[in-house]
């Protein structure tokens, strides 16, 4: 193998790495700060690559989509998809969007009389 081969490929596969682990490693910090901003505690999350829920479309190659589950400060627990990072700029920006799985409604009780049970 040439050595100057070694001397070109080395810090380009070194540099590919690196921008690998900072952009996931960036993603998972995003994703913290936009939990403790809105005082949730993250139970669960999964990064997602291809099933990427309501996201699967709109999400660009720059940005994250996590499976989360998460408990707020009353102890209620929700789940949904959390996207990470602009459009453009990817991880360089600090962007979150979130859509929560809808919760089931429950039907109107039959014996319900909206005139005396206010």
């Amino acid at each position: 193998m040439d050595f100057t081969f070694v001397l070109v490929i080395g810090p380009v596969l070194a540099f590919v790495i690196a921008i690998f682990f900072w952009h996931y490693g960036r993603s998972s910090a995003i994703l913290q700060k936009w939990a403790d901003d809105n005082g949730y505690e993250i139970l669960e999350k999964e990064l997602r690559h291809f099933f990427k829920g309501p996201f699967f479309f709109t999400a660009s190659k720059n940005q994250t989509v996590y499976r989360v589950t998460v408990r707020d400060k009353a102890g209620l627990e929700r789940s949904g998809w959390v996207v990470c990072g602009g459009w453009w700029l990817g991880m360089l920006s600090d962007h979150v969007k979130v859509r929560w799985d809808e919760v089931p409604q429950l039907a109107e009780s039959p014996i319900r009389d909206r005139w005396l049970d206010g």
